[in-house]
């Protein structure tokens, strides 16, 4: 599956945002030079639904415009994400299998909500987050609406894309020191999400004859 595009630099945003306007929400880690920037879920969860609603895209089994139009209820452990999702979609169709039989359902509009857990992991190296969530409420058996939500919520692990940070560049002394950062590691703990930083710090000489 694609990545999905629409979250696109969604907790970079939030990452330089803190960090610029709420200095005192990160700290030296233990590793090295690393920083650590510390995100509250109650704010997560806010800037959230600010970039709702966000469209679904990629799914093989799955026709129509479904979208995600907000994340409530959100808990953060260990690598885990609990949250209540409102989903809307219009001329919504499933082509699968159901029961091991072919079938080809048309349903329409939708609206549902839904109580889900996620398990998350940062690839560095790609610059995704994983996101894998399943649906941990009982719906009605054999319910072909229900079969649906299932397809889409039932393990299967989401690439989000993670954008580069920008170098923020100062002029001090003389000299423009540019401060490049790379994301090293995201992961969730105790209700906070955590983005780990590595900065590297590089200082020129200004041209003064001009």
């Amino acid at each position: 599956m694609k990545p999905i595009k629409r979250y696109k630099g969604t907790l970079v945003a939030v990452a330089m945002g803190m960090w610029l306007f709420s200095a005192h929400s990160y700290a030296a880690s233990d590793k090295g030079r690393e920083i650590t920037l510390v995100i509250p879920a109650r704010v997560l969860q806010e800037f959230i639904n600010e970039v709702m609603p966000v469209e679904l895209t990629g799914h093989d089994k799955v026709s129509g415009i479904l979208r995600i139009r907000s994340i409530e209820n959100l808990k953060l452990g260990l690598n885990k994400v609990w949250f209540t999702v409102t989903i809307h979609g219009e001329d919504i169709a499933f082509k699968g299998k159901v029961g091991g039989l072919p079938a080809n359902l048309r349903f329409g509009s939708l609206d549902s909500t839904l109580h889900c857990e996620a398990s998350i992991r940062y690839d560095g190296n790609k610059g995704l987050l994983y996101v894998r969530p399943k649906v941990v409420e009982q719906g009605e058996k054999g319910n072909a609406l229900w079969l649906l939500l299932m397809s889409l919520f039932n393990e299967e692990e989401y690439p989000v894309e993670i954008q580069k940070l920008k170098p923020i560049a100062a002029r001090v002394s003389g000299k423009t020191v540019e401060i490049a950062m790379d994301i090293s590691n995201i992961y969730t703990t105790n209700d906070r999400l955590l983005i780990a930083m590595r900065p590297t710090v590089k200082a020129t000489q200004m041209d003064t004859a001009k």
